[in-house]
């Protein structure tokens, strides 16, 4: 066979196992993508029909509902009480206090200007008993699978006892990361003053270094604030 002929027949070889591959490109990716478009048409399939969104909606807030209303952990020791809660639910526990002003101490036992601080949270709360609910918001749980945020709880209680924290004692459910990224915070300390009427009046922080080096305090910050609002409270 001439070198001619055996290269035409290569040719057509090579035409033929062309041919074929493009033919099973092409009906492998076809059916994937009418599939995907078809699924994004309707995801309930053929037999249902496409939530409206309304029905949407109130799918979403009942769930999220449920997360909020969800029982939470609680743990005790020596008459000092500490729960398990997320950011959401412990901002649901804060709209159900309507009528008190409610700080909140967002605070890390790592944090040294959190825990020099941490017993003037708990002189506020004896100080304004009926007029003021003092809230202590653990962040020390990281994410980590290996240390959830049960774990921390006899390091904590020690802590709460010690400090006779006779007030609203969380520990956080999410994650410090998720945390600071969801409140728009790069550190802590932090403290969330709420109105009577469930607004928020001020959040403390040192963000852009408003108190210096030193940072805000109870004393020279948050107690004026407080005293302030009861006397515009009626």
């Amino acid at each position: 066979m001439s070198f001619e002929n055996q290269k035409k027949i290569l040719e057509a070889i090579l035409e033929l196992m062309f041919a074929v591959s493009l033919a099973v490109f092409v009906a492998g990716c076809r059916p994937a993508e009418q599939e995907q478009h078809s699924s994004k048409q309707n995801p309930l399939g053929s037999g249902q029909q496409k939530p409206t969104a309304e029905e949407t909606v109130s799918s979403a807030d009942s769930t999220a509902k449920e997360e909020v209303t969800e029982e939470l952990k609680t743990f005790s020791r020596d008459g000092i009480t500490a729960k398990i809660a997320s950011w959401e639910q412990l901002q649901a526990f804060v709209a159900d206090q309507k009528g008190k002003i409610v700080v909140v101490d967002i605070w890390s036992t790592w944090c040294l200007p959190c825990v020099r601080e941490y017993p003037q949270l708990v002189a506020l709360q004896k100080k304004y008993p009926g007029k003021v609910v003092c809230v202590s918001f653990n962040i020390n749980y990281d994410g980590s699978e290996k240390n959830p945020p049960e774990s921390n709880v006899e390091e904590l209680l020690d802590f709460y006892v010690k400090q006779k924290s006779d007030i609203q004692n969380f520990i956080s459910s999410t994650p410090d990361e998720e945390l600071y990224e969801k409140i728009k915070l790069a550190s802590i300390p932090v403290a969330y003053v709420y109105a009577a009427d469930g607004t928020l009046k001020k959040r403390f922080d040192n963000e852009k270094k408003e108190y210096g080096d030193e940072g805000f305090t109870y004393e020279k910050q948050i107690i004026p604030l407080i005293e302030q609002m009861l006397k515009e409270t009626p």
